[in-house]
């Protein structure tokens, strides 16, 4: 028997889950959740051998890449996306284990999915993870490439840190970091810190 938690921010969709697998002979719905909150505390408090989460369009979002991340820690994902990003995708694929579905995967490829990643092995659609990396790869491939140093301040723009606290933790003048940060808009095309962040993370340049 496979026991699994299922999230999804729409309640349409959970529905539609829990009709289309919990009927299904050796897989067991333990827990269903809106969002990461509530999915937290369901893996707090029930045991399950995986999760279903079900993101469709907000898969690009700053704060679902950042519970994904975490996510991941805790346990084995099968992911619904429209538009998985990179940063999640090259990460499952380096911790070999889970595994990401279309969105609008008909119910019968997402049980074998779910019974496949339980006993051990990976899937992932095909078009899903080629979109993912051609989007990967047209972030970075007209740029120049980001130094060791420009690396590291981005990491920590990343970790939400102001030039003031950069310039501490690497021992360097602010008018140096502001350089640095000028420099690493224009190699990653980006307009603002926030957008820079964001092309680091789906090129995998850095991680959460």
């Amino acid at each position: 028997m496979v026991d699994i938690w299922i999230m999804s921010p729409s309640r349409a969709r959970r529905d539609w889950l829990l009709r289309s697998i919990g009927n299904e002979d050796g897989i067991r719905i333990v827990g269903e959740a809106a969002g990461f909150p509530f999915l937290r505390s369901l893996i707090a408090d029930t045991a399950a051998d995986l999760a279903l989460i079900d993101v469709q369009a907000q898969m690009r979002s700053r704060v679902v890449r950042e519970w994904l991340a975490e996510l991941l820690e805790l346990v084995t994902v099968v992911l619904l996306s429209s538009d998985p990003d990179p940063a999640i995708v090259n990460r499952m694929l380096n911790e070999k284990g889970g595994g990401i579905l279309s969105a609008d995967a008909p119910s019968e490829q997402i049980i074998q999915a779910i019974k496949s990643v339980a006993s051990g092995l990976m899937i992932f659609d095909s078009a899903l993870m080629g979109h993912a990396m051609r989007g990967a790869a047209d972030d970075t491939q007209s740029s120049e490439p980001l130094t060791p140093r420009e690396i590291e301040v981005l990491r920590l723009l990343a970790d939400g840190l102001g030039n003031k606290e950069i310039a501490a933790r690497m021992n360097i003048s602010e008018h140096t970091i502001k350089f640095h940060i000028r420099s690493i808009l224009g190699k990653l095309g980006a307009s603002s810190r926030t957008e820079a962040v964001s092309r680091g993370l789906r090129s995998g340049l850095i991680e959460l």
